[in-house]
């Protein structure tokens, strides 16, 4: 009885084959669906309704990246973001993208693996969305961000941004720089200070060259310089601007070209 109840090898195969597949139609119809979820998601900020835990959470890190309502505090949007996020990296990232774009370094004790590179994001973007800048205060904000404040990354994008509210860069304003508890030494911030402004200099340089901001004549540059690139007297700018002999010359200028 048991013997004729058994089917032949092929049959078997070929129901196990059916079965898979039907197991696989389903499976792909519901990643479909979940997939359209989140994208659906990603408008709405309703990630709850994603089943993938990965896709969840990728959803409310772009929720986290979303620009902060006028008035609202940071906490409400780490609340509604972050903690919902259920991998170790992903609620480091989360964090990380709150601090970058709220300007709160404070949060970046909570960003783990990225704790950094948060701090030096989240300081930065700090800087540049306050109204008036002294060292005081940036000193605070990196202590904040729990980078090490003898670290010079932090106070080249200090400034960085204190230069480049000048007009024209003027990076007499160095010398200005002095003792702070706490922090690098006055010579060594004054030597940053130094440094940053020229590499700023020579990124504008690239810029105007590369938006084709310059007047030249027969590949050479005619002053006076647009606005943004002029500088007050500095000898070792005046040097670099008269050595560039590439400024008439657009990265995306084919080969030979002149202007």
């Amino acid at each position: 009885m048991i013997n004729s109840l058994r089917q032949p090898p092929a049959v078997l195969s070929a129901i196990a084959l059916w079965v898979s597949i039907v197991a696989l139609g389903c499976a792909a119809d519901s990643d479909s669906a979940d997939r359209a979820r989140y994208l659906k998601a990603l408008d709405s900020g309703e990630c709850e309704v994603v089943r993938s835990a990965d896709l969840q959470d990728d959803c409310w890190l772009a929720q986290a990246a979303k620009p902060l309502e006028r008035g609202a505090p940071v906490s409400q949007r780490v609340d509604a973001t972050c903690a919902h996020v259920t991998g170790k990296r992903a609620r480091a990232e989360c964090f990380f993208l709150v601090a970058e774009h709220t300007g709160t370094p404070e949060l970046c004790s909570q960003a783990d693996t990225f704790k950094d590179d948060c701090g030096l994001h989240a300081v930065s973007m700090a800087f540049a969305r306050s109204r008036t800048l002294t060292e005081a205060w940036a000193f605070e904000q990196i202590v904040a961000s729990g980078m090490n404040p003898k670290d010079m990354r932090p106070w080249s994008a200090y400034f960085r941004e204190v230069l480049s509210r000048s007009a024209p860069l003027d990076r007499a304003a160095c010398a200005t720089v002095g003792t702070l508890e706490g922090a690098p030494t006055a010579t060594e911030r004054q030597d940053a200070c130094t440094q940053t402004g020229r590499a700023l200099f020579e990124d504008r340089l690239n810029q105007a060259r590369d938006q084709r901001r310059f007047t030249c004549v027969a590949n050479v540059v005619q002053l006076p310089v647009p606005d943004r690139v002029r500088w007050a007297p500095d000898a070792e700018l005046d040097a670099i601007f008269a050595g560039r002999t590439d400024l008439c010359t657009p990265l995306d200028a084919p080969p030979g070209a002149r202007r």
